[in-house]
């Protein structure tokens, strides 16, 4: 059971016992033999209040495909066939067919409560989560080159080279998302600017993840030579990164549970 298959059931199950709940309320109010409601009664003031339905938890998260739904289902001005073509020469085509603009929040908590950093896996190793399983699901590269970000101090001259030029499109602006979207809509092109534009943008915002709004420019140094971008291995990274923030997450939750207590 790989990942797409697990989380298309999920949504498929939630679609159908939605459907079913309308169809039969609105059977319920068209029958004309149906009994009348029943009236109201009256509480009385001492009877018990009624119980409360207790709120599932949930997460809300600044790793949303909102910002690329928008990009690509753009009516008035959709990408054009070279930046289409430009995703799909990184490997990343994939990524063309999104249909959501959200993500669940329940399903999110539940997702980064269960998910277990250390073996890869939800619910006590029944749900192993591999990198094949990565590469099904979001349809990204799975290559044999280690994907690489800068480290602090870093003093590649190729890495420095490829910030420059990067970061001379955004002159006097800390880089945010919106800048990074609406210079992705403009480089109609499709060219390596637009190529780095778009690695930079879904794997600070959506595959990746930063704190604030600010990209991660790190990642520009696996992406001075852009033809190599098939090559890597995209999913062993997001796995890495996925443990790496789920375990702060957990970390977190629990001090904050602790405090609580």
């Amino acid at each position: 059971m790989n990942l797409r298959s697990y989380f298309l059931g999920c949504t498929s199950l939630i679609i159908i016992v939605k459907l079913a709940t309308m169809k039969t309320a609105k059977k319920m109010r068209a029958s004309p033999s149906a009994p009348p409601p029943a009236k109201k009664q009256r509480i009385s003031h001492s009877a018990p209040p009624p119980e409360k339905k207790e709120k599932l938890p949930t997460l809300r998260t600044r790793m949303s495909p909102k910002g690329l739904y928008k990009f690509l289902k753009n009516k008035e001005n959709p990408p054009s066939d070279e930046q289409i073509q430009s995703i799909k020469d990184m490997g990343f085509g994939g990524l063309l067919t999104i249909e959501t603009d959200m993500v669940p929040g329940n399903l999110a908590y539940w997702l980064v409560s269960n998910y277990e950093p250390n073996k890869g896996c939800l619910l006590d190793k029944k749900l192993p989560i591999l990198e094949e399983d990565i590469h099904l699901s979001m349809g990204i590269p799975m290559g044999s080159i280690p994907v690489e970000e800068a480290t602090k101090g870093d003093k590649c001259p190729t890495y420095f080279a490829t910030l420059e030029n990067f970061r001379n499109q955004y002159p006097h602006v800390a880089i945010e998302t919106q800048h990074i979207l609406n210079k992705l809509t403009m480089q109609r092109d499709g060219g390596e600017d637009f190529k780095r534009n778009f690695i930079v943008y879904i794997f600070s915002f959506l595959l990746g993840g930063v704190k604030g709004n600010r990209a991660s420019l790190r990642i520009l140094k696996s992406l001075a030579d852009t033809s190599l971008i098939p090559g890597l291995n995209w999913c062993s990274f997001i796995k890495r990164k996925l443990a790496d923030q789920v375990q702060l997450w957990q970390t977190e939750e629990s001090r904050v549970v602790k405090r609580l207590k």
